[in-house]
């Protein structure tokens, strides 16, 4: 028997659409890309591939089906499927992904770690209120400690968290 011959292979398969299946078809599977060498085979992307093991049965979604002529007498006719496992884990990206964003005439953007950007918001609009005051200087000073106070409390810093150092340096 052939390598490229539609019996060879070790592996044991079938395709579904909509709850159909048809085969089996025999091949020696391999995980990404998988070629069969049959000369009309009725599968489409977004099918599913199921593999048999011992027992269970393995999914895999069809993202791309591609057909060949083959080559002569030397490879026969045959298509090539590029797969994923239903099951698998997605793998982290290794990868880091820059994203750049342009905003003209606008106002009320939130961008970036929610809670840190409103405190700072929040401390810049509390301190120009205190700096507008029609008070003394002492007063505003006494106000702005206070709030320093307030603060560096250790409650208060371990729910603040992360904006907790934003927060202190609007008040230097």
């Amino acid at each position: 028997m052939s390598l490229f011959s539609p019996e060879a292979g070790q592996d044991t398969i079938y395709f579904e659409r909509d709850g159909s299946r048809s085969g089996p078809y025999k091949c020696n599977f391999s995980s990404r890309k998988l070629t069969l060498f049959y000369k009309e085979l009725e599968v489409s992307e977004g099918d599913k591939l199921i593999r048999i093991v011992p027992g269970k049965e393995d999914y895999y979604t069809v993202h791309e089906v591609e057909y060949s002529a083959g080559l002569g007498g030397a490879i026969p006719p045959h298509y090539t499927f590029e797969l994923t496992k239903d099951s698998a884990v997605p793998k982290r990206s290794q990868s880091t992904t820059t994203n750049h964003i342009s905003i003209h005439g606008s106002t009320g953007i939130q961008i970036g770690d929610h809670n840190v950007q409103n405190l700072e918001v929040a401390m810049k609009e509390v301190l120009a209120s205190i700096d507008k005051a029609d008070v003394s200087m002492e007063e505003k000073e006494e106000a702005r400690n206070r709030l320093h106070q307030f603060l560096a409390h250790p409650l208060v810093s371990a729910a603040v968290g992360s904006g907790l150092s934003v927060a202190l340096g609007l008040l230097s």
